[in-house]
């Protein structure tokens, strides 16, 4: 009984809603009052009086300190934000004031309506805030695998060497970054192919000079071995009879041109 009784209460109130609802969606830009529709004050003003048959909704201004930014059925105005230090826009009717803090200071609320001093962080720590709404400032060491090399500074992440392919010289820490260098046996390696190219070069220039000074001593020596070889004595002796041969034939010649000349 007693279940049926409240799924029924449920049921009314859901019926009572959804007629609201469709009273409200009637209304459009206005709202629901005793049954009719009435307009809406205007940003910059609150409700004095709701509408009825007779007149329409009664608006009047915010007061001075407050504001209405909306369109809304509001009977009252919002205060405006009071700033603990700068004023970079004014409150007015229609819209809150914005506040910011002094050089050297910190926010310490949502809305930076109070301002905290800020605090002097050494190397390997930064700023870190607590709190949510209204929250304050303190220096924390930086977090593993992280480096604040300034004061005041943020704490950046440590360079990882492996990820570049390098080897880690020094492995860093909360206020340096860590070193790297090129791989040691990239570098055997690297050397290796080095020497073994200019060894190559060197074999086939080496190689090259010493076929062509072979080919030279060759050459020299066959035409030294031309021109300098002795004649046998077959050869030697069919010289001297050409020889011979020839100054007889030359006497001769003397002799006949002697009796012509006789005659």
């Amino acid at each position: 009984m007693d279940t049926q009784y409240i799924q029924m209460r449920v049921i009314c109130l859901l019926c009572f809603w959804t007629m609201g609802l469709a009273m409200d969606l009637r209304c459009n830009d206005m709202y629901e009052k005793d049954g009719r529709c009435c307009g809406l004050c205007p940003p910059g003003t609150f409700l004095k009086k709701h509408c009825t048959a007779q007149a329409e909704t009664d608006c009047g201004d915010c007061p001075a300190g407050s504001y209405s930014e909306f369109s809304d059925r509001l009977e009252n105005c919002q205060p405006c934000l009071k700033c603990q230090h700068v004023y970079t826009r004014a409150c007015n009717l229609t819209a809150n004031a914005n506040c910011s803090c002094d050089s050297g200071f910190l926010c310490s609320d949502y809305v930076c309506s109070k301002c905290e001093k800020e605090k002097k962080c050494h190397k390997g720590e930064e700023m870190k805030r607590t709190g949510s709404r209204e929250y304050t400032w303190k220096c924390v060491p930086c977090p593993n695998n992280t480096y604040s090399d300034t004061e005041q500074g943020h704490c950046k992440p440590l360079t990882q060497c492996g990820t570049h392919g390098l080897v880690v010289i020094f492995a860093g820490n909360k206020t340096h970054n860590s070193k790297c260098g090129i791989h040691a046996l990239g570098n055997k390696e690297d050397g290796a192919s080095i020497w073994n190219i200019g060894f190559f070069f060197f074999a086939i220039t080496f190689l090259v000079f010493n076929t062509l000074a072979c080919i030279r001593k060759i050459r020299h020596k066959s035409k030294a071995n031309i021109h300098g070889c002795p004649l046998s004595k077959e050869e030697s002796g069919g010289q001297l009879i050409q020889q011979a041969e020839t100054k007889d034939n030359a006497s001769k010649n003397l002799l006949s041109m002697a009796s012509i000349s006789t005659v």
